[in-house]
């Protein structure tokens, strides 16, 4: 009888999570995580979905009831007992340091790019620069520094570096050759004193983006706020992008800097991963702002936002130069692992 109620018992437990699916709210994305999407037998365009239970059990995969609460539960054990990340995306460091995996490419010196793509990368960049120039525009090209490129001490020692060049070392001479105006985010904030990266996130803090603005601004000549000097408050509120995903049901939370901005929102955004943003500062000293930016404009566009009377913040791709008009301020900001998709940003004749 006990073997009986032992199977009934176990059972029950492994149609929790299918019986989660339907009563449970729909299972929302944790930090860089993307969700399958629910599957379709047929389509108008293709026809009938020859992956239709490939895609199915994907989706159930990424769907099922309490996951995130099971997720959680398995990354605290293996994260605690055996100092790993059960997330394919996540690089379990020391001290409780989080990387994204997307960047161990970077970290290891494994270039990507060839030398001649290097080289027409630099290029891309420079008409790009030509073409908001021949508008009467300023425009700036910076990269932001992957977090293990700034910060390498916290990395697993089992990830070897190569004594050879990555992405960005390859990139950076002819960036220079060809004459693009740079501003070269890896130089200052490795000269800064201070952890400028949060330890469970791959972006910068809000300390960060404000020496990046500071730099991006003097490098502009332009005159801005100088945010690096400007009072702060701290709360801890900030839950890391990779902290999500490795704990999406986890509550820890970082320190964060809340600076004073005076600027409006012309449509109040969703969130700061918004296509496109539109800002207006009626005091700024400056005119009007495209800043083309990835992830790390979240905490830079603020910012920049306050020194412009209007600016224009967008992700879109590519990047949307016929926008530019005379007396523009342009801004190109990519994150270094990204550097391959400008070749996805070329604008369209």
């Amino acid at each position: 009888m006990k073997y009986k109620w032992f199977t009934a018992a176990f059972l029950s437990l492994c149609l929790i999570p299918a019986a989660g699916m339907l009563v449970l709210p729909k299972q929302q994305a944790a930090g860089n995580e993307h969700l399958t999407p629910k599957p379709s037998l047929w389509n108008a365009q293709t026809g009938w979905n020859a992956d239709f239970l490939g895609d199915l059990t994907d989706y159930v995969a990424d769907h099922f009831g309490f996951r995130q609460e099971l997720v959680t539960a398995n990354a605290a054990l293996q994260t605690r007992l055996l100092c790993t990340s059960p997330a394919e995306d996540v690089i379990y460091g020391t001290d409780g340091w989080l990387y994204y995996a997307k960047t161990l490419d970077d970290y290891q010196n494994h270039a990507t790019l060839t030398e001649s793509e290097a080289q027409q990368l630099a290029q891309t960049v420079k008409s790009m620069q030509d073409y908001c120039e021949s508008r009467g525009a300023r425009f700036l090209f910076t990269i932001a520094p992957n977090k293990s490129s700034l910060y390498p001490e916290h990395m697993p020692a089992r990830y070897l570096t190569e004594d050879a060049d990555g992405n960005y070392e390859r990139v950076l001479p002819y960036l220079e050759r060809e004459g693009v105006n740079y501003a070269d985010l890896f130089s200052v904030f490795r000269a800064h004193a201070n952890v400028l990266y949060y330890k469970t996130d791959s972006h910068w803090t809000n300390r960060g983006a404000a020496l990046a603005h500071d730099y991006l601004m003097n490098t502009l000549g332009l005159p801005h706020t100088a945010f690096t000097d400007a009072d702060y408050t701290t709360e801890r509120s900030h839950s890391g992008d990779l902290y999500q995903m490795l704990y999406p049901k986890g509550t820890q939370r970082e320190e964060t800097q809340v600076y004073q901005t005076s600027f409006s929102y012309v449509n109040p955004p969703r969130s700061d991963e918004d296509i496109l943003m539109q800002t207006t500062q009626e005091n700024a000293p400056n005119g009007r702002l495209l800043l083309c930016r990835d992830s790390f404009g979240n905490a830079l566009h603020p910012f920049l936002a306050e020194d412009f009377r209007k600016a224009i913040i967008t992700r879109q791709m590519p990047y949307p130069l016929e926008q530019v008009q005379e007396g523009d301020t342009v801004i190109i900001e990519i994150v270094e692992r990204n550097l391959p998709n400008i070749f996805k940003a070329i604008p369209h004749d």
